[in-house]
């Protein structure tokens, strides 16, 4: 099989980017632009990595994708897997959810995500155009994304600037999202294991496709690097340690603002939210569930996508509904979903124990990463500390099992200056920000880090207060 790729009309410099910047981001963020440049790059896209999930493949584990004749034409994004999206129509009320710049970079994103097929199981390609003709092989990076693990998508993320400049490799790819890519009806993995974080299951095929196929665009498979961002890259901390993730086809990991140790990160009780969907469709749920919970995605198999993303199921707040869950397969047995420290852990099977021993690991995340979460009011004027407690204690009540007052109280104190005579709204409402970005990404990115450090080559950790600080672990 043959691929023609693109080359870019109009290669974007890092030098010209830099150039009409403003002093200040230069001084911060150019300092190449003196002695380096940028050469153009290529571009492949929509290349298919795997079998189209449709029909009697959805539900069903990634299938390796059947070859082709001739040249394949690679100069157009496919379609993003099917989805619900952030409906910001109504701006006020979208205003309402989000402060302003969630809701402009929204408004730039979504455009990106309007042209939704089954058959969405394709990645994209970056590469200098020397890379196929040169000598050494690139690093390669392959780019998880983020935002949710029920909406998004590779496609808006152009890898051309990073392989222009970097002299890197740059995939970016479409895995299954929400129901289609997480749906969970099995109760008791530890005892009929199968297969339900298709989503998962996608990444590691695009990691085959990636090991088999990189250096012909001039990237070297020994060198891969998996970077995500929030959801993005709690993919990638169970990709470290899943017992099913095959030795070498990556070896080093990136995780921004993201990991599966966050609250938001693993699917404490998937079966509840798939028996809501098939009541929702009118799926007849066995009695003997442990049995029969086949019966279930059977029936869901043959629902319309439209039907089936019409059902809006909602999990509490800052948790999932359809996400990483334990099937036994791609995330191992613990001994409960709320024992995250049991499912990351030192492999269950030798093969998952040797190869996360081998990776390198960068985590890090930025000043206030729940911002985004508070209304455009509450970043404008603050809010009480009325407001403020009924946000912890959400928190708190849908993370947590026991001891629910003593970690809200010890929250509120950790978070209150009591120096100050009076709480300022400002004040209030940066503390309520900074104790659901510590409790929802700083901290649990550390956990990982310091479960990780032990048996990885080198661990790095950073936060961008705008630069980024690397220290090591």
């Amino acid at each position: 099989m043959f691929f023609d790729g693109y080359l870019q009309k109009t290669p974007i410099s890092i030098r010209e980017l830099c150039k009409h910047a403003t002093e200040d981001y230069r001084e911060s963020f150019c300092p190449w632009t003196t002695t380096n440049s940028s050469s153009p790059s290529k571009a492949f896209l929509g290349v298919p990595y795997a079998t189209p999930p449709i029909k009697s493949n959805r539900f069903s584990p990634t299938r390796t994708p059947s070859p082709w004749d001739g040249v394949r034409l690679s100069d157009k994004y496919s379609a993003v897997c099917p989805q619900r999206l952030p409906n910001i129509q109504n701006e006020t009320a979208a205003l309402e959810k989000m402060p302003k710049g969630r809701l402009e970079y929204l408004k730039r994103l979504l455009p990106f995500l309007q042209n939704q097929s089954e058959d969405c199981l394709y990645l994209n390609v970056f590469s200098p155009v020397y890379a196929a003709t040169a000598e050494k092989k690139l690093p390669v990076i392959m780019f998880i994304h983020g935002e949710s693990f029920e909406w998004n998508s590779g496609n808006p993320y152009d890898g051309s600037v990073l392989a222009s400049y970097g002299e890197l490799v740059v995939v970016t790819l479409n895995y299954r999202l929400g129901v289609l890519g997480f749906l969970n009806a099995n109760p008791s993995p530890q005892i009929r294991a199968r297969v339900a974080n298709y989503g998962l299951m996608d990444q590691m095929a695009a990691l085959h496709w990636v090991q088999q196929n990189i250096a012909k665009f001039g990237g070297d498979p020994g060198a891969v690097t998996l970077a995500g961002h929030g959801s993005g890259a709690a993919c990638i901390n169970f990709l470290m340690t899943s017992p099913t993730m095959v030795p070498g086809l990556f070896h080093r990991a990136i995780l921004l603002s993201g990991s599966a140790y966050a609250s938001w990160a693993v699917v404490e009780d998937p079966v509840v939210y798939a028996l809501k969907l098939a009541k929702e469709l009118n799926c007849t749920v066995p009695s003997d569930l442990i049995k029969n919970h086949e019966q279930i995605v059977d029936c869901l198999r043959e629902i319309p996508l439209e039907d089936l993303l019409s059902v809006n199921i909602q999990a509490p707040s800052y948790l999932s509904a359809f996400g990483p869950s334990v099937d036994g397969v791609v995330i191992r047995t613990g001994l409960s979903n709320q024992d995250p420290d049991e499912l990351l852990s030192a492999g269950t099977s030798k093969r998952s124990h040797d190869s996360h021993r081998r990776y390198d690991l960068l985590f890090g995340v930025v000043t206030s990463e729940a911002l985004w979460r508070f209304s455009n009011i509450d970043i404008l004027n603050g809010f009480e500390g009325e407001r403020r407690d009924r946000i912890i204690r959400t928190y708190v009540r849908n993370a947590y099992t026991f001891h629910l007052s003593e970690i809200f109280y010890t929250v509120v104190n950790e978070y209150t200056d009591w120096e100050r005579t009076s709480q300022h709204p400002i004040n209030t409402r940066d503390a309520a920000v900074a104790a659901l970005s510590d409790a929802q990404f700083v901290a649990p990115l550390v956990h990982t880090g310091d479960t990780l450090a032990p048996t990885s080559s080198s661990t790095w950790s950073g936060e961008i207060r705008p630069q980024l600080l690397l220290l090591r672990v």
